[in-house]
């Protein structure tokens, strides 16, 4: 092959990248601020966090919706000047080797490397965010069963009731307050119910405090998110599509890395997932009645 069709199919590879990106900010606090922060309280209804949490994935996922659009159309249209002069664009490259041939070579030695290491490293993050999502499933076992264990007071007086009341047992909690019951019956199912909030309260200080293991694993995740998601991104998408901007000397206006958006909308999922363990309200309310 001769040295200007190289160049013209190296450019036409380059021009068909999948994802084309401008450098990323040194920092992602561009949708890192919208994110709230997590929940401290023991119960749902004691924050809107739920709320915050849902409008602000909202808002992130309509800034990566729009920024997608603009790396979309600038995308576009490096496409078409391409299909219009594809010659200019061998030439552009020609003329970068030939004002920094140095540079020129480093940047296609990069992106032979970056095109081997590509695999590589979709696997092992692949791998690390399998394991965080396995922990993080681990951890809500942990919970369940460190509830379960604090309810089991609460859990023997209500069937040893039953028992002396010579009803059938039945698993857990699960009998609904009858109309017939005698009051003893009423007093003991509120006097259980308050035992369940108690247990209930002593858990959550354990675990949804902010020195608990829920908020411990999602600074593991946002570290991860940050120290190894994103930097990944930018390997595999940005820093490439860097490079072939250089070599065909395009302008990046406008395009700018989404890595930050998508690493911040799997936090907030992920939050979601690990809070909504939390009870939305007490059994027993202040003015003393009790639910299932």
């Amino acid at each position: 092959m001769t040295l200007r069709g190289f160049l013209t199919a190296t450019a036409a590879g380059l021009i068909s990248a999948s994802v084309l990106a401008a450098t990323p900010a040194a920092a992602p606090a561009g949708p890192w601020a919208k994110v709230p922060a997590l929940p401290t309280a023991c119960y749902s209804s004691q924050d809107d966090w739920y709320d915050r949490n849902e409008a602000a994935l909202a808002a992130v996922q309509e800034d990566h919706s729009r920024q997608n659009d603009i790396n979309t159309e600038s995308q576009n249209k490096a496409r078409e000047a391409f299909n219009e002069d594809p010659m200019a664009m061998a030439q552009a490259m020609t003329q970068a080797m030939a004002n920094d041939p140095q540079n020129a070579q480093k940047i296609f030695e990069r992106l032979g490397q970056q095109g081997q290491q590509a695999g590589t490293d979709v696997q092992e993050d692949s791998a690390r965010a399998q394991q965080l999502e396995a922990e993080s499933k681990t951890i809500v076992k942990q919970y369940e069963a460190a509830l379960l264990k604090a309810m089991e007071p609460a859990q023997a007086r209500w069937n040893a009731f039953q028992k002396r009341m010579g009803w059938e047992v039945g698993p857990g909690f699960a009998m609904m307050p009858d109309p017939s019951w005698p009051d003893a019956a009423w007093q003991e199912w509120a006097a259980v119910q308050k035992m369940r909030d108690a247990a209930y309260t002593a858990t959550c200080a354990q675990w949804w405090a902010a020195t608990g293991p829920m908020h411990a694993y999602m600074k593991r995740y946002k570290d991860y998110l940050l120290q190894e998601y994103i930097p990944y991104k930018k390997r595999l998408v940005d820093d490439p599509a860097l490079d072939q901007f250089k070599l065909l000397d395009m302008p990046a206006a406008g395009y700018r890395t989404v890595a930050d958006y998508e690493a911040a909308e799997l936090y907030m999922r992920r939050a979601y997932t690990m809070f909504s363990q939390r009870y939305e309200n007490p059994y027993c309310g202040a003015d003393g009645g009790c639910r299932i």
